[in-house]
């Protein structure tokens, strides 16, 4: 009998150590990490200077480092995904997004 309780606690106590270190896990997967520095140069972001590319966006510490992502985005997003950080998705503009060409082949909303 008293092996049977031993063995009884033991096992509850396995099972509540590997609930807790899932749960441990499951939080870490939801965490976000923002961006906070330029994948150029490395400085603080400056939340105005910005690319948007395949629904994501990157932010830049200046107008300067935007030329030398968009030679080769997917090296700069990837850098930034491999060190944790969850790009902002580039936000839907309501009139560009169901604003289509007109018959003359331009811009819906201008007209040019």
């Amino acid at each position: 009998m008293k092996t049977a309780i031993m063995i009884i606690s033991v096992a509850a106590i396995m099972i509540s150590s590997g609930y807790a270190m899932a749960e441990e896990q499951n939080t870490q997967k939801t965490e976000v990490k923002a961006q906070t520095t330029c994948p150029v140069m490395g400085g603080a972001i400056d939340k105005k200077q910005f690319a948007d590319h395949d629904g994501k966006r990157v932010y830049f510490c200046c107008a300067g480092c935007i030329p030398q992502f968009t030679k080769e985005p997917a090296k700069y997003i990837q850098k930034l995904e491999d060190s944790g950080v969850t790009l902002d998705k580039t936000p839907v503009e309501k009139d560009k997004a169901t604003t289509s060409p007109d018959k003359k082949g331009g811009c819906g909303g201008c007209g040019k």
